[in-house]
């Protein structure tokens, strides 16, 4: 039990880590940083569904949707990391179309049907 716990909880700090790298990336890198953190956004999802499940996978998209919705808001200074321009909307929207993708595709798809849940 504490392993599982301890397994879903570095999965949310990888979601926040993700998130973090995708911000940065899009923002130094332009289009390509964008497309990249969707990109990173996308392959964690998979290694999360198929290493922990539902639970792991979800702890890691709540992070990365909380996280992104913190860079995406204004700051206490009046900035905002994640600006509402076409890089902006590319990066936010590809990363909750990956998050979705990765939803929407089962766990046996991922892992097979020889492991053990």
């Amino acid at each position: 039990m504490l392993v599982r716990v301890l397994s879903v909880s570095a999965l949310a700090l990888l979601g926040v880590a993700v998130t973090t790298v995708g911000v940065g990336a899009h923002r130094s890198l332009g289009y390509f940083g964008a497309i990249l953190g969707i990109l990173i956004v996308l392959l964690v999802g998979v290694f999360a569904k198929a290493w922990q499940g539902w639970s792991g996978f979800i702890a890691y998209a709540v992070a990365w949707g909380v996280m992104a919705m913190v860079y995406a808001s204004q700051g206490p200074g009046g900035s905002i990391l994640v600006a509402a321009d076409v890089r902006g909307k590319l990066w936010l929207y590809g990363g909750v179309a990956a998050v979705a993708i990765v939803a929407a595709v089962p766990r046996t798809v991922i892992v097979g049907r020889d492991v053990a849940s």
